[in-house]
């Protein structure tokens, strides 16, 4: 087990900033609900580069939000010598984010271990709940 410090302050803020810059979500235009606590969530707004053509956002698009929600839900509770990767995930998709509707996504952290986290992340759009996602990450050495 690590002796790091947790991820907090400047730290948690610098983490959230890479997962944003990733081509994906910096090309989706996710950015943080909250810019003082990351871990609140995301938000994006779909345009061309998310729709599915039919009026709606693609379920790829939604399935990068529910990703970003999920890994800054975990981050306060990763140290600043520790990452975490998905290694499985199960979403549903239950509803409709039309195109040019605001999709907030948000996480709870259900349980770490040394190597595992588990997070539950939902998609509102609205409202209305769009999708859930279950996901199981583990948690590796931060290299940069």
């Amino acid at each position: 087990m690590t002796t790091a410090p947790l991820l907090a302050g400047r730290s948690l803020r610098d983490r959230a900033a890479l997962a944003l810059g990733l081509p994906l979500p910096a090309a989706l235009g996710i950015r943080l609900l909250d810019d003082a606590d990351p871990s609140r969530g995301v938000v994006m707004e779909p345009g061309d580069l998310a729709g599915n053509g039919a009026g709606g956002t693609h379920a790829a698009a939604l399935s990068v939000l529910l990703e970003v929600a999920g890994y800054l839900a975990l981050a306060p509770a990763l140290t600043t010598a520790e990452h975490a990767v998905t290694h499985a995930a199960a979403t549903t998709f239950v509803g409709v984010a039309r195109e040019g509707q605001q999709v907030r996504a948000s996480g709870v952290l259900d349980r770490r271990t040394a190597r595992l986290a588990f997070v539950a992340v939902t998609a509102h759009a609205g409202t209305e709940v769009v999708a859930r996602s279950s996901l199981v990450k583990s948690v590796v050495p931060f290299v940069r």
